[in-house]
């Protein structure tokens, strides 16, 4: 598991951190002939974006509860 900046054990970082990867992944072998198993979907640059968004969202609604004394300190 994911340290934080503050040195706490971090569920959400280690979340977005994987999930980011994936997407950037995914983006990155888009069109991609995989021979017998087919073509790997297409992925544009506006999807691409809006999956990024959606996985830093959460990694930043985590910092800002943080911040701002909403969060419990499980995640």
């Amino acid at each position: 598991m994911l340290k934080d900046s503050r040195g706490k054990k971090s569920k959400t970082l280690t979340f977005v951190t994987i999930g980011f990867a994936v997407v950037v992944l995914k983006f990155l072998f888009a069109g991609l002939e995989l021979g017998d198993m087919g073509e790997v979907p297409p992925m544009s640059g506006i999807e691409f974006a809006a999956a990024a968004a959606a996985v830093l969202a959460i990694w930043l609604g985590r910092e800002y509860t943080e911040k701002n004394g909403g969060g419990n300190g499980i995640v």
